[in-house]
């Protein structure tokens, strides 16, 4: 039993396309709506972030790691894949979904974010309106 659907990872700097693209169309406009779980809204304050971290990954079905440049230089994303492939691991469960949202600078993939990339098929991004139609509808048949 899984209190979310979905916990996204994501970098601060990508919260506004998380807060006003991914949460409604995954919340408001699926049917039936997909429970996410979003640091911003969803994490106690006072608690440490490894805690919230690990607490997230264990009470979400699955994982998705919105990858950005940002995301890719980030420590504590770093820490949310690595805890991420970790879980995975540990119950045997491949539920760590990877979205590629821009094209990733080759000095930002740090090893285990590349063999990620390698191995994984990942749904990617676009600004083209048919290409984002199939993004949802793939990310929806995935969740």
């Amino acid at each position: 039993d899984f209190k979310f659907d979905l916990f996204v990872s994501h970098n601060s700097s990508d919260a506004s396309w998380v807060k006003n693209v991914l949460l409604p169309e995954l919340e408001e406009r699926s049917q039936p709506p997909f429970k996410l779980c979003v640091y911003s809204r969803n994490w106690l304050a006072g608690r440490t972030i490894s805690d919230c971290i690990i607490e997230s990954l264990a009470l979400s079905r699955k994982t998705l790691l919105l990858v950005t440049n940002a995301f890719a230089k980030s420590e504590w994303c770093q820490f949310e894949m690595t805890m991420a492939q970790h879980r995975l691991i540990a119950t045997d469960n491949d539920n760590v979904l990877l979205a590629v949202m821009e094209d990733i600078e080759p000095m930002n993939l740090n090893p285990r974010l590349r063999l990620m990339m390698k191995r994984k098929i990942y749904l990617a991004w676009t600004d083209d309106p048919v290409g984002q139609l199939l993004f949802w509808k793939s990310l929806k048949q995935l969740l």
